[in-house]
């Protein structure tokens, strides 16, 4: 299935994508086979109100089949022609990218993964074309238009390897093999040009100036007193405790449609009206709240997760897609998102993790946010096993306790639905789940706590009961599996999973053989796990803790050696047999 992308600005304008060719080659018979895509079977579709794709699924495909499959884009957004991704998830024998540029406009480019291509060259086109009134008079141009030839920018890269390990990884984006443009410099017919490279104290003076950033927070702050005054109790509050009621009060009532943006999408009345707005909406008017009451607060632009890593020595505008906010009080500096209130006041969701940000204010100094913020992240289970060997089953209770992003993970995969927490169980290993409660859902600065109840199956071979003491809920597959590792492996945060297993027995019901108790420790990583027999059965508790959230590839093989254990470690199982 291919997808291409295409921006619409929601204004008229829109990039247009044709031409699209693809072809399957197959070998049948000795004999080499072409099958050619159906026009009639390309469609659109709209992936939100800026970005829509053009789609098609490459026709009689089988395994050994060569795809090859070309198109054209043409665009009328001078500044930022689309990137071109050499690279994919299967091997690419041969890509190229050709691109025709009004020698008016200047680009310069960056590449990724790339030493040198194939195969470079840069030439004028064949054809004169024109741009505005051309009028010619003893041969020369006396109108106001411009007669030129295209430059006709080719790239070719052949032999590319598929890209492959995907796991832990910020975004593909960051890693695979494509060249990036961004709009230089313009000439003029009079013979002067303009710069249009910016630097990044140029970037922060323009969005601060800019009718969709920085004048849309004046136009916030005009309400803001109101706001306040009429909506929130602020008086005697600390400042700590007024920008934490601040951010919380933003959170619980305004949505986010879910559009991430630098640039605010609706005006202030009307964002105040509807309670509802994209990214930028929404966090633009925290800043001019926050700023309203008394708070330092500032905008800070950044990537997403999904949208690649910035290179903070390149300032190119269209690295950014999302806005955050810096808190600046007397006892603290935090950074923090109205978008999710899946999270705590003064952290940023997971996605927003990456690198740095840019942070936007009117002083001369330019101010990079440090994104990948540290804490320790606990999820902790205590599982009692009451074991019943004449229904091989056991009565089972489950506490799932979780702070920072690992609650935040289970309020914002599960939000409270005890259906959805109930197939968590299931696929943890219950086969029945009989009761489920939770605790401090709405409290994101508290743990999340699950509770259930029901029943676990147990297996049996011959006479003997086998019982695994943490159920299905640790890992049982190490999803590092290449060799070597040429980019860091990205957990996103330093996470420590820990596991309290309490397996009462029945009194003619012995304890055969027990795994032994396991202990490891590193600057990379913890693995604890202690087994202690008693009169009523066993006690078990175990942890495994990811010391850093991010690891550097010459960290890659130790690495995935530890996570081989925790897999082998954490499901290793019990044996019980009748006296």
């Amino acid at each position: 299935n291919v997808s291409i992308p295409f921006y619409v600005d929601g204004f008229g304008e829109s990039e247009i994508v044709m031409k699209i060719e693809a072809f399957a080659y197959n070998y049948e018979n000795g004999k080499l086979s072409k099958t050619e895509l159906d026009k009639s079977s390309i469609y659109e579709e709209k992936i939100n109100d800026r970005w829509h794709a053009k789609r098609f699924a490459i026709p009689n495909l089988k395994k050994g089949t060569n795809i090859e499959f070309r198109y054209v884009l043409e665009t009328p957004f001078l500044f930022n022609i689309p990137d071109w991704q050499f690279q994919d998830r299967i091997p690419t024998i041969y890509s190229e990218y050709t691109v025709r540029m009004i020698p008016i406009f200047e680009y310069s480019f960056i590449t990724q993964g790339i030493r040198r291509f194939d195969y470079q060259k840069s030439e004028h086109g064949k054809h004169v074309r024109t741009w505005g009134r051309v009028v010619k008079s003893f041969g020369t141009n006396v109108g106001d238009g411009l007669e030129f030839q295209d430059m006709v920018h080719t790239y070719v890269m052949k032999d590319v390897p598929a890209f492959i390990d995907e796991s832990y990884i910020t975004s593909v984006n960051d890693y695979i093999m494509k060249i990036d443009f961004q709009l230089a410099k313009i000439y003029y017919k009079s013979g002067d040009s303009k710069e249009i490279m910016t630097n990044w104290a140029k970037m922060i003076e323009e969005l601060t100036k800019d009718a969709k950033f920085g004048k849309q927070i004046k136009k916030y702050t005009n309400y803001a007193k109101k706001i306040l005054k009429e909506d929130l109790n602020i008086k005697g509050l600390k400042p700590a405790d007024l920008a934490q009621k601040i951010i919380e009060h933003v959170k619980s009532s305004y949505n986010w449609d879910g559009i991430y943006s630098k640039y605010s999408s609706v005006k202030a009345n009307e964002f105040l009206t509807q309670k509802s707005g994209n990214s930028s909406d929404i966090n633009l008017f925290l800043v001019a709240l926050l700023q309203s009451a008394g708070i330092e607060a500032h905008p800070v632009i950044i990537s997403t997760r999904g949208h690649g890593r910035i290179k903070v020595d390149y300032p190119y505008a269209h690295f950014f897609n999302h806005i955050i906010v810096v808190v600046q009080t007397d006892s603290q500096t935090f950074l923090c998102d109205a978008t999710n209130n899946h999270i705590a006041y003064n952290r940023i969701p997971p996605t927003c993790i990456n690198g740095k940000g840019l942070v936007i204010n009117n002083t001369e100094d330019i101010k990079w946010a440090e994104l990948n913020l540290n804490p320790l992240s606990y999820d902790f289970k205590t599982i009692n096993l009451e074991i019943d060997p004449e229904l091989l089953k056991a009565n089972t209770r489950i506490s799932i306790q979780a702070t920072e992003y690992e609650a935040f993970e289970y309020r914002n995969t599960y939000k409270n639905d005890l259906k959805k927490l109930e197939t968590l169980l299931l696929e943890g290993g219950f086969n029945t789940v009989n009761k489920l409660e939770t605790k401090y859902y709405k409290e994101t600065n508290s743990p999340y706590i699950i509770i259930g109840h029901g029943e676990v199956e147990l297996e049996k071979i011959e006479d003997q009961i086998i019982i695994s003491p943490f159920l299905n809920f640790p890992i049982n597959e190490n999803k590092l599996t290449q060799r070597k590792r040429s980019y860091p492996v990205d957990f996103i945060y330093s996470r420590d999973k820990a596991f309290h297993s309490i397996i009462n027995i029945p009194n003619n019901y012995k304890i055969v053989s027990f795994p032994e108790n396991f202990q490891l420790e590193n600057d990379l990583a913890e693995i604890n796990i202690e087994y202690l027999p008693s009169v009523n059965g066993i006690e078990v508790t175990a942890k495994y803790t990811f010391k850093k959230a991010v690891y550097r590839p010459n960290e890659y093989s130790r690495l995935k050696s530890f996570i081989d254990i925790i897999v082998r470690k954490f499901n290793e199982s019990i044996v019980l047999e009748k006296i």
